[in-house]
């Protein structure tokens, strides 16, 4: 079975997680990877945990589907040998900042003089310009400076992270997107491009409504916990054992929960419509709570479903990694490491019906394919592999 991105070469120049993301999928639909990490150390997540039998599950997480060479393109020999390498290649990513890369000689400009074609995507926190592009920045600084930390949390309380590296995660979907519309364009035009994905616009522009809201209104919608601010009764509630969430989304599913819980209060003017709800939400929630507060979860779930009403029990992560729900959707599943053996491994929720790689390669061990990849781009053979390794370039 062809794949979706078989012939695609990529050199991907990334460390911690939205670089190696994008490059992660790019793989997975039969892009040939080759993540050039820092020679002598590797990517900064090799030695991040949490640790399983001494590896790093951290960076396995993020490295499946590519192939690993080192590389210290500080040196001028190493800025050469990866320059020659983007010359054979049809897609440069990395996640680097932009003064590292200006300092290297890895700007655009200077690897377009090398290869017209070639689709180069940047990613970083701010992007190639404006006041902050030489701004350090991680997940937790991104998501303060989008405004999304300040979306997030209970009303009275202090604003809130989100529990996982969302953006990172955001920004290396949206420079996988980018690469292929690019790819594509590049199929019409015969030109290369430069996709430039800042992480922390990725963040913004997932605000809704709330800027235009402000510059219209001189007000936006504060934070409202588990709360959905625009409809009501949209939260999560206590049942006897657990929590579930109720979602009654449309002046329909609300009437759908009315009859369910039969409680005549819900007929009140008051709740006649979603904005008399959302002003009355304190009250709505009340009697919504108080109708499970003697029902399990399961007993909970059931009735709702059986009512048309969009629903959910709370998961954690161990609910799911004991669900096979996750290995049915093929969102977790096996890979042969080759330090650990077989492990679980998360996927990707992007689903084709072809396409796709079927025979996944394992998160790579250090430069375990220097010898095969610098042959197969430059001709080295085992000799001068071994100079450059002593020399210190890889």
């Amino acid at each position: 079975m062809s794949m979706n991105l078989e012939g695609i070469r990529v050199v991907e120049l990334t460390h911690w997680v939205a670089g190696p993301v994008a490059g992660q999928i790019l793989g997975e639909w039969g892009a040939d990877v080759i993540h050039v990490e820092r020679a002598g150390a590797g990517d900064v997540t090799r030695a991040n945990g949490p640790f399983y039998k001494g590896e790093s599950l951290y960076y396995r997480a993020f490295n499946r589907d590519k192939r690993s060479v080192t590389l210290d393109i500080t040196k001028p020999e190493g800025l050469e040998t990866i320059l020659k390498m983007i010359e054979q290649s049809d897609v440069f990513l990395t996640n680097y900042r932009v003064a590292f890369l200006e300092k290297c000689g890895l700007t655009y400009e200077k690897i377009k003089e090398r290869n017209p074609k070639i689709i180069a995507c940047y990613i970083s926190g701010f992007g190639l310009y404006g006041r902050y592009k030489d701004k350090k920045a991680l997940d937790m600084v991104m998501q303060a400076m989008s405004g999304l930390m300040d979306c997030t949390g209970d009303p009275d309380g202090h604003p809130q992270k989100i529990g996982t590296i969302i953006g990172d995660y955001i920004g290396g979907y949206q420079a996988a997107l980018g690469i292929s519309i690019a790819l594509l364009g590049r199929e019409r035009t015969g030109k290369g491009q430069l996709v430039d994905i800042a992480i922390t616009d990725a963040l913004i522009c997932g605000l809704e409504w709330r800027i235009p809201e402000y510059r219209l209104t001189g007000k936006t919608t504060e934070r409202t916990g588990n709360r959905r601010p625009t409809v009501a009764p949209c939260n999560l509630y206590k049942t006897k054992d657990s929590y579930i969430y109720i979602a009654a989304a449309s002046q329909k599913m609300f009437e759908k929960l009315s009859e369910l819980i039969g409680d005549e209060r819900l007929h009140s003017p008051e709740f006649a419509n979603n904005t008399l709800r959302i002003q009355n939400v304190e009250k709505l929630d009340a009697i919504v709570s108080e109708w499970l507060k003697d029902k399990t979860r399961a007993q909970a779930l059931d009735m709702v479903e059986k009512a048309g009403v969009p629903n959910g029990p709370l998961l954690s992560p161990a609910d799911l990694a004991n669900d096979d729900y996750v290995d049915e959707k093929g969102v977790v599943f096996e890979i042969n490491d080759p330090v650990l053996g077989e492990i679980p491994t998360m996927g990707t929720p992007i689903k084709m019906n072809s396409g796709y790689r079927t025979n996944h390669i394992a998160p790579p061990t250090l430069g375990q394919h220097n010898t095969e990849v610098y042959q197969e781009y430059l001709g080295w053979d085992a000799q001068k592999v071994d100079e450059m390794k002593k020399a210190g370039i890889i």
